[in-house]
């Protein structure tokens, strides 16, 4: 099967502005999350999917290959979908362009679950291990059933424990962090990316529960991860200081 990751890379976004071309460490976020998807060797192609005339040129600038996309769309979603219905692929990745730090494998277990049949939406999961990110609004949890599929997704902590504190809840109960990155086969992006806005996904703001509610099943694969978003200063603050750690580390190997 032919796979491609396309990356949506909006400049104007709403809490950290022109964020996918923040300087981390020397290299822009948007090119870190690019060198990831490339060197996995896990794509046919690698695309970043924008609006934005200086995205382009920084993606020129860089040998990033890229497409202009509609400056109408309110999703990521409908950004690669645009790209998608253009394009040769089996398989699409949607890549957050906020994640500079995913790993490798963490993208192969994505690819590995899109590659199973009866699948037609993927995501990925990892164990919440404080209760500090339980609580946290901004930490989407999912919970799912038995063979991995998806029952929900919320930002309130789910399941709730009635008998018990909130300080005791990770004591005797797996919770699960949604990382948001997807995965489609590519009829299955065209189709949910023309589905109207849902109850569900205004009340939480999140688009994913727009297909839930259409009757879609969205399956996960758990992996360890310690990758993070960025959507604030003091998260891009804390990607410079994460970004020079790990450059430290990979020069003492050497």
């Amino acid at each position: 099967m032919k796979i491609t990751a396309i990356i949506p890379a909006r400049l104007q976004s709403t809490r950290l502005p022109k964020k996918v071309l923040a300087d981390i460490a020397g290299i822009s976020m948007l090119q870190r999350v690019y060198n990831i998807a490339f060197s996995s060797l896990l794509f046919d192609q690698v695309i970043v999917a924008t609006d934005s005339e200086l995205v382009m040129d920084h993606c020129n600038n860089n040998n990033m290959r890229s497409m202009i996309t509609s400056a109408d769309h309110k999703s990521g979603t409908d950004r690669i979908a645009e790209v998608a219905e253009m394009i040769d692929s089996d398989i699409i990745i949607n890549i957050q362009a906020d994640e500079p730090f995913l790993e490798i494998s963490t993208l192969t277990a994505l690819v590995d679950l899109m590659k199973k049949e009866g699948v037609l939406i993927g995501t990925l999961t990892k164990l919440i291990e404080s209760t500090e990110s339980l609580l946290d609004y901004n930490t989407v949890k999912l919970v799912k059933d038995s063979n991995d599929k998806v029952l929900y997704f919320s930002r309130q902590a789910i399941p709730a424990q009635r008998d018990k504190p909130y300080r005791k809840w990770l004591d005797d109960c797996e919770y699960f962090q949604h990382l948001g990155v997807y995965g489609f086969k590519r009829n299955s992006l065209l189709e949910v990316s023309s589905l109207a806005s849902s109850i569900l996904e205004k009340s939480e703001k999140l688009e994913q529960l727009r297909w839930l509610e259409n009757g879609y099943n969205v399956y996960s694969a758990t992996v360890k991860s310690k990758s993070f978003g960025i959507d604030t200063e003091e998260d891009l603050e804390r990607a410079r200081v994460f970004a020079l750690s790990l450059d430290f580390s990979n020069d003492q190997q050497k």
